[in-house]
């Protein structure tokens, strides 16, 4: 009795083993592709630019300084004021202890008188030549001493321009070594921007610029700029190539010592095969991308040229009019199955329109 109803649960073991079999068989034929966006290999023209940070200053811009330790008396000019060249900016005390202002002046008045004199008599021939150059040559040295001397307690702008900072106050000592103010014309500004010797090689002497400064917080629209001075040695210190950027100015929105970047261009590249950005990534420092082939990603490794925001140059491991994944490219590997997301122009599968050709400027 035992041995028949060991018999027949044997066979329904059986039974009930092959089933789960089936049902596993089933799930492992079922993929699901993963949906993804696609765009072309097509040869597109590249304008490669690099962004360099900087300070701007007046094309022309000179600062003051004092020669004497003695106090400011007057300041005639406000600063952000319009000045001429030898207009006074700055006076500093005539009758302090280290200028020499009064006894030049009263040595230099009393030269004069003599000279004035002995001309008058030189020219009626009462006196030799002899006498009238030595007393030509006293008012000449105290002439000269005065000027000096006038110089040191009143320091004049030796530009055109606009004053832009003036950092003295009425009654406080003229320190020495330090600018008390800046002048310069800022009808058009200058930035100076140090580049490393491969973007120094690319950037010609002309070539365009945009601009950004921050304005108050606030990014201004961008400005024009021109390259008009690099540096052929570079910097015995900092091992950097000097470039100056000239920026128009005529508005007056930008000012000196505020903060831009540079945009420049130091490449184009024409006619180069791209693809977008998007779609390189990189195993273990090589350069890969997923190729379209037959509804699945075929893994392709490619190496890389010059890139932009948007478009990367690609020199081997594609051709023109393949098919790339570019959004998606995360959640597949080679082979998967994938499926193209639908385009608002329709496309799907494997025919697929690019989403931008032509140039990067």
């Amino acid at each position: 009795m035992i041995k028949k109803v060991v018999l027949i649960l044997i066979p329904l073991i059986v039974s009930s083993g092959s089933s789960c079999g089936n049902k596993k068989n089933e799930a492992a034929v079922e993929e699901k592709a993963v949906s993804v966006t696609v765009d072309i290999a097509a040869r597109r023209d590249l304008a490669i630019w690099n962004v360099y940070t900087g300070t701007l200053e007046g094309v022309k811009q000179a600062q003051i300084f004092a020669s004497i330790p003695e106090a400011v008396v007057d300041l005639p000019v406000p600063e952000g004021a319009s000045v001429k060249s030898g207009q006074a900016i700055i006076y500093l005390d005539k009758n302090g202890t280290y200028s020499h202002y009064n006894q030049s002046k009263a040595v230099y008045l009393d030269a004069r008188d003599n000279y004035d004199k002995m001309k008058k008599l030189f020219e009626q021939g009462a006196v030799s030549e002899q006498a009238y150059n030595g007393v030509k040559t006293a008012y000449e040295v105290a002439a000269a001493n005065y000027t000096s001397a006038q110089q040191q307690v009143e320091l004049t702008s030796p530009i055109n321009g606009v004053l832009t900072d003036l950092s003295v106050n009425i009654g406080e000592f003229a320190p020495l070594g330090v600018a008390l103010a800046t002048v310069a014309q800022t009808d058009r500004m200058r930035m100076t921007l140090y580049v490393d010797a491969a973007g120094a090689s690319n950037i010609d002497i002309g070539r365009e610029a945009e601009i950004d400064v921050d304005i108050l917080g606030q990014t201004s629209p961008r400005f024009t700029g021109t390259v008009t001075e690099v540096s052929r040695s570079a910097d015995l210190v900092n091992r950097l190539f000097k470039v100056e950027v000239a920026v128009k100015n005529a508005d007056g929105a930008i000012r000196p010592g505020m903060f831009a970047r540079a945009q420049i261009t130091v490449a184009d590249l024409k006619s180069v095969l791209t693809i977008p950005k998007e779609a390189v990534f990189s195993v273990e420092g090589t350069h890969k991308a997923y190729l379209l082939k037959g509804g699945r990603a075929s893994e392709r490794t490619i190496s890389i040229g010059e890139s932009t925001r948007e478009w990367i140059q690609v020199l081997s491991g594609l051709a023109d009019g393949d098919t790339v994944i570019v959004l998606g490219r995360n959640l597949i590997e080679d082979g998967s199955l994938v499926k193209v997301a639908t385009e608002s122009s329709g496309s799907s599968g494997d025919e697929f329109s690019p989403a931008g050709s032509g140039s990067e400027g």
